[in-house]
């Protein structure tokens, strides 16, 4: 008997999926960082952004969730959506304003589906 993978369609998401795109996202705001001086207030938000989603990122992982439910399901539909928008901007220094913008409702967005950890 062969072993299947199974994909889910485009628009869903597992739980090993979005750990990894919140890691990405988590190693993105850290090169955008090193662009701010410590203690200046663009990089005090970013900082608290991030030690907000790796928070996230560990209550995903230890919370024992499971990705097949339909609360779920509802709470992922907008990651890879806001994960497209954060792509398009976190490279640009410029853009830092809508970069913090994306990011604030990402790390909410993944706070929502923390809180599904039993």
């Amino acid at each position: 008997m062969t072993e299947q993978t199974i994909t889910p369609p485009e628009n869903l998401i597992t739980l090993l999926e979005l750990v990894r795109i919140v890691g990405d996202v988590l190693t993105e705001i850290d090169v955008l960082s090193t662009y701010f001086n410590p203690g200046t207030d663009n990089r005090t938000k970013l900082d608290a952004e991030r030690d907000k989603l790796d928070e996230g990122q560990r209550k995903l992982v230890k919370g024992a969730i499971k990705d097949n439910t339909e609360e779920f399901k509802k709470r992922t539909a907008s990651i890879k959506t806001i994960n497209k928008v954060i792509q398009q901007t976190i490279n640009d220094v410029d853009k830092f304003a809508t970069t913090l913008e994306t990011v604030v409702k990402f790390v909410g967005a993944i706070q929502k589906i923390a809180e599904l950890a039993p």
